[in-house]
């Protein structure tokens, strides 16, 4: 009896030490456990803090460089937003002619009321631009504009690589693609110009109709000084084709043209559009080829509204002198298919702005619009770029810069030509 009830207290004296050394472990292992979490929760947290740190400082200190072509009003505006882009640290321009070529070009431009606020907001100071106002836009000579751009370039950056009298080739293009890091090109080379060809963007383009047609006329007289003027719009003009045909083409309600006098003194042009309709003068002025009717539709255009300080022009200087439309064309907008692209050998990305990326047949005077408009989505376009690096981000970053150019395109097909000459 004794001897069991011995052995009964060493056995619950033993499964208590064995309890409290089991109790003991337990803690010991859930302490060790919950400190290898900590720790790899520690380090995951470290890894993930310093990676975004990182990330953070790699973004923050991500740059471009930008290599325009061409040192038109496009190519010149470009940069001008380019240099203030805090992403940019290096600006090339590459332009075929000199400095004093693209600074004596002679012809007006016309800045429109929106752009002028657009371009104000990149620092373009109207005040010291020589020109003149009306009704909200700016004339001027574009040679005056080009001067002013390539002044003030220096005070946003340091000396900017202006290339003038280059020409941009292949052996162009094999040095850009030596110069280290991301790189954007920008074609602002104009309708002809091959720099978007020999960098791989495709030339096909997409034709709109505007639903009219047109005819336009040049006069030069070189002893009229380089002066500003106003645009002359009148609306509602009536032909009367009878002295030319027969007497069922004399003027109807059907055909309204538009008139549109524009340019600087010495050089005046003359813009002429219709609706598309089945008038028969409309049909007359598409089909029949007579320089002396339209000559002298231009020439009593001219002498009938333009501005009462301008001397008339007589017939003898008009066949001499005046260069015009034989008869009406169709209006249409050209849409490059392709304005944008990404090469990853070379880490460059390429964009067509300007009549590189879409052109009109037809000059109003206020043809550089639709390139500026392009140029609005130009600086978050540079800051998505320049911080892309997955190649969804790549990817989305051109479809953002083409669906813009689509809506430039889409927008000027449904109010361009009212906006332009049709008010």
């Amino acid at each position: 009896m004794f001897s069991s009830g011995v052995n009964e207290s060493l056995c619950t004296l033993t499964m208590s030490c064995n309890s409290d050394e089991l109790a003991h472990y337990m803690q010991a292992s859930y302490s060790h456990a919950s400190m290898h979490i900590f720790i790899t929760i520690s380090a995951v947290a470290v890894f993930i803090g310093t990676r975004h740190v990182f990330c953070k400082i790699r973004k923050e200190m991500a740059h471009l460089t930008v290599i325009i072509i061409g040192a038109g009003p496009i190519g010149l505006t470009a940069a001008l937003i380019a240099v203030q882009c805090k992403r940019v640290y290096r600006l090339v321009i590459f332009e075929e002619e000199t400095r004093s070529r693209v600074e004596n070009r002679s012809y007006q431009i016309t800045i429109q009321p929106s752009l002028v606020s657009f371009l104000r907001s990149y620092g373009v100071d109207f005040d010291n631009l020589e020109g003149m106002w009306q009704d909200g836009c700016f004339f001027t000579r574009v040679g005056i504009y080009l001067e002013y751009i390539i002044h003030v370039l220096p005070l946003y950056t340091t000396e900017p690589d202006i290339r003038f009298g280059t020409k941009f080739s292949r052996d162009c293009n094999d040095a850009v693609d030596t110069i280290p890091g991301r790189k954007l090109v920008i074609c602002c080379d104009g309708r002809t110009g091959l720099a978007g060809q020999i960098l791989g963007l495709s030339d096909e383009c997409v034709y709109h109709s505007t639903g009219a047609f047109g005819a336009l006329a040049a006069i030069e007289r070189n002893n009229q000084t380089l002066v500003p003027r106003p645009d002359i719009r009148v609306l509602n003009i009536g032909f009367d084709l009878s002295a030319y045909m027969s007497s069922e083409y004399e003027e109807d309600t059907k055909s309204k043209f538009t008139l549109k006098i524009f340019g600087n003194s010495r050089c005046r042009f003359l813009a002429l559009a219709v609706r598309k309709s089945d008038s028969k003068v409309v049909k007359a002025l598409k089909t029949v080829l007579d320089k002396s009717m339209m000559r002298n539709i231009f020439l009593k255009c001219f002498n009938t509204y333009k501005r009462p300080e301008e001397s008339s022009i007589s017939d003898s200087f008009c066949l001499n002198n005046m260069k015009f439309s034989p008869r009406l064309y169709e209006i249409r907008l050209s849409q490059k298919t392709e304005s944008a692209a990404y090469i990853s050998d070379c880490d460059l990305f390429i964009i067509a702005e300007g009549e590189a990326s879409r052109s009109f047949n037809f000059n109003t005077g206020m043809d550089i619009h639709l390139g500026m408009k392009g140029l609005s989505s130009l600086e978050p376009f540079i800051e998505r770029i320049t911080v892309a690096e997955t190649e969804y981000n790549i990817m989305s970053s051109l479809i953002y810069k083409m669906e813009h150019s689509d809506k430039i395109c889409s927008d000027f097909l449904k109010h361009g030509l009212k906006e332009y000459l049709f008010l």
